[in-house]
């Protein structure tokens, strides 16, 4: 049986007006419904429950943004949950992780990275904190395609500010061991008055699309169902409309590959959300609320970490969305070239060819990939990847007819530390347990899946309207789903601050961009790499999902090197080393010597040519040219000269 198939379109049609309603709602009440009656004094620090908890600051935050007017203090919040052992408010949490034995039982549990790698816990025993900080405007557009309230708590799905907030997502991969592949989350909740929890996505265009079975935006608390079809790892924009405590009942269930046998489920779980940071009153057990006068305090960044103020104004500060990066990348350093050109020629300065070229052959440059001779692989040898870096290669292939290794499921690319050497390597989610692989052992396909119409957005590395190839930063049916990691546990322990990722050189027909999403998660937001020499800092203990642009079919080779600060004594390097204009590609040629990539001269004729010559950007003038143009205007400007005079003397006589 098809999870996905199952849908109610009655209540569907139900929903939708309640939608609309609720969204009516959001603008007829005034600012002030929005304000909070009551604060906390909080105190610095959490309950001894909370001897594992992920972040042991508090983060003061406003009431809620309550719809009908109603106000959630802490007053109901003054104990975690019986049994609570850790509190999560921020990193990267698969909250739904759903893993099968190999007899098909199945187990629903929280896998989070926050307090280590892949660390498991029990749904009753963790408590999960939305900080006040979340409190965020909604674009106008999203709110009026999805009825969500214009002001919300937000986890976004690009996990962009997962170093001090929660991102949350689900995990279904690990069912396969039990010969299932698609999942049904179905979860029914009780909250703060009023408040709903709405779940969905969102791509370039910023359309909003729902992940629930009936095509809701919002679960209803009685309940709702959240369909995965295929076996993948997901993350969504989760927004809570109103502080307060939420507790959840999942239950999922499964359905074998190919819907041949019959489904199992797993155990119902209790899940315990507080928003706008409750867990902070917690920690102060039987204190008073304090009330605090109204005010304008201004709002606090998302992105900051916060500590204890113990302020609040009367009316919750709102925090915009963020604003996508203008367009104004040079659309040249996105093209396929590595250092000193650029690929197929594009954007090369023409020139009067030399050695032989007749005079109407332009030289162009142009990149060629060949084998090294014995002299360039001893010094490519010399020039080994430095200390504390990795340099690896990725080949992706674009196009219809596009072929590989990896064609879907979950990989991210990442350091590892082996043998006191640093080396790269890709997490491979498609096996359970995952498998850390060597890169250049993979081939991603993208194929029709990864097809899309370049938005204006992309304006930067493609024409509006445009076939592109899309890896994007949610994961999608039939499209390999890449990313960068931090997370290796000897990367997070033996390692200081993030991972420095550098675009060395890209090979391919057509422009690379990779870039982060934008606010909830549409258009376009950091730029990650805009061509060669392009670096990114990734932060430490994180993963994350970024978007990846091809614009022409063929074949892709993209030099990365991850480069690292050890804790301690430095660590040897891995990877290929370059050679003054040549680039190795990390394969080996026929004769056993690296292959290399180099800028050369070309005519159209496929004559080489010195391409030094093209550098002026304009044809060599040959001197006797310059000199008889000069002498033909001095000439003229005597001749004018003297035709003024004899005017002015007729004029006199």
């Amino acid at each position: 049986m098809n999870p996905t198939k199952h849908r109610n379109p009655g209540r569907r049609a139900a929903r939708a007006f309640a939608a609309v309603a609720l969204a009516a709602t959001s603008f007829l009440v005034p600012a002030n419904a929005y304000a909070s009656e009551e604060t906390t004094d909080n105190q610095a620090g959490h309950t001894a429950a909370d001897n594992a908890s992920a972040n042991d600051s508090g983060d003061s935050a406003p009431a809620p943004a309550a719809l009908s007017g109603a106000i959630t203090s802490c007053d109901a919040m003054r104990s975690a949950p019986q049994g609570t052992t850790a509190t999560l408010d921020h990193g990267h949490a698969d909250i739904f992780d759903l893993t099968s034995d190999a007899s098909g039982a199945l187990t629903l549990r929280i896998k989070e990275d926050a307090t280590g790698s892949g660390v498991l816990r029990e749904p009753e025993k963790t408590l999960l904190a939305v900080k006040g900080s979340t409190l965020t405007q909604i674009p106008a557009s999203v709110s009026q395609a999805t009825g969500a309230p214009t002001a919300a708590y937000l986890l976004g799905q690009s996990g962009d500010n997962q170093a001090t907030v929660l991102w949350p997502g689900w995990d279904t991969l690990g069912i396969t061991a039990g010969g299932y592949d698609a999942a049904r989350f179905h979860v029914t909740y009780s909250g703060p008055a009023d408040g709903r929890i709405y779940a969905f996505t969102s791509g370039l265009t910023g359309a909003a699309q729902a992940v629930t079975a009936d095509g809701s935006y919002d679960l209803a608390p009685t309940g709702d169902d959240i369909d995965q079809a295929y076996p993948a790892h997901k993350h969504v924009n989760w927004l809570f409309t109103r502080a307060g405590r939420y507790v959840l009942t999942v239950q999922a269930t499964a359905w074998p590959k190919g819907a041949t046998g019959a489904p199992a489920q797993s155990a119902a779980r209790t899940y315990t959300i507080d928003v706008a940071d409750e867990a902070s009153c917690v920690a102060q057990g039987s204190q008073p609320p304090t009330a605090e006068p109204p005010g304008n305090s201004a709002p606090s960044t998302p992105d900051a970490q916060q500590g204890d103020t113990g302020q609040a104004a009367q009316q919750p500060p709102v925090h915009a969305p963020s604003t996508p990066e203008a367009g104004g990348t040079n659309p040249t350093a996105t093209s396929g070239s590595g250092a000193g050109g650029t690929t197929n020629g594009r954007g090369a300065a023409p020139a009067k060819t030399s050695g032989g070229a007749g005079a109407t052959d332009r030289c162009i440059a142009t990149r060629v990939t060949r084998e090294a001779t014995e002299a360039e692989a001893a010094t490519l040898a010399s020039n080994k990847a430095p200390a504390n870096t990795a340099r690896t290669t990725l080949t992706v292939s674009v196009g219809d007819g596009a072929s590989g290794n990896a064609t879907d499921g979950h990989f991210d690319l990442g350091p590892a530390i082996e043998n006191g050497t640093l080396v790269a390597r890709i997490k491979d989610d498609r096996s359970q347990p995952a498998q850390w692989v060597d890169p250049t052992s993979l081939t991603f396909a993208l194929g029709d899946a990864a097809r899309i119409t370049a938005p204006a957005d992309l304006s930067f590395v493609a024409s509006a309207g445009s076939s592109v190839w899309l890896i994007p930063s949610t994961q999608i049916a039939g499209v390999p789903w890449l990313g960068l990691n931090s997370q290796r546990e000897e990367i997070v322990s033996g390692t200081t601050g993030g991972v420095q990722f550098t675009l060395d050189a890209v090979e391919g027909p057509g422009r690379v961009a990779v870039f982060n999403a934008g606010a909830l998660g549409s258009g376009v937001g950091e730029h990650v790499f805009d061509g060669p020499g392009s670096a990114y800092t990734l932060g430490a203990n994180t993963h994350a999902h970024q978007n990846w642009v091809f614009t022409a079919p063929g074949t892709y080779t993209l030099t990365i090197s991850m480069r690292v600060t050890p804790n301690g004594e430095a660590l040897a390097g891995s990877g290929f080393g370059s050679g003054g204009e040549l680039t190795a590609t990390g394969a080996l040629g026929p004769n056993g010597r690296p292959m290399v990539s180099q800028v050369v001269g070309r005519t159209a004729s496929g004559k080489d040519c010195d391409l030094s010559l093209a550098t002026t950007g304009a044809d060599t003038i040959p001197l006797t040219v310059v000199s008889l143009t000069w002498a033909l205007t001095g000439a003229a400007c005597v001749w004018v000269g003297a035709l003024g005079r004899r005017r002015n003397l007729r004029a006199q006589s």
